[in-house]
């Protein structure tokens, strides 16, 4: 089973694009494992996942709070993750609790799609 973003082509070792600026690794393997495992994450992240600019500030860590723009600009365009899965308190919900197998459909269809580019290359 796929445990992290990072596993497909054009990804560094912390699941980010290629040339993308830095995500704290803690920060990034807590977003592979609420995306992948549906792991409650943290109060940053959870108000980084609900559109909560002040409460994402207010409870950054030092590195985070210099690159909050950089993990809300690789959710909306690097990240490949489906705007179900984050955007609001009920998003969140449905995501964690695998409403509807909404989260398991996804990462099956992300693993078959690493599987077949792996086969191709």
């Amino acid at each position: 089973m796929i445990n992290k973003l990072s596993l497909f082509p054009g990804r560094d070792e912390k699941g980010r694009l290629l040339g993308a600026l830095a995500i704290p690794a803690h920060t990034m393997k807590a977003l592979d494992e609420y995306f992948i495992k549906g792991y409650q994450p943290g109060g940053f992240l959870t108000s980084i996942l609900t559109n909560n600019l002040y409460g994402a500030v207010n409870s950054a860590d030092y590195a985070n709070k210099h690159v909050i723009y950089e993990i809300v600009k690789w959710l909306v365009t690097e990240a490949e993750v489906p705007t179900s899965s984050w955007g609001s308190e009920e998003n969140i919900k449905d995501w964690l609790l695998d409403t509807n197998n909404i989260r398991t459909k996804w990462v099956d269809k992300i693993e078959k799609e690493y599987i077949w580019e792996t086969l191709k290359a």
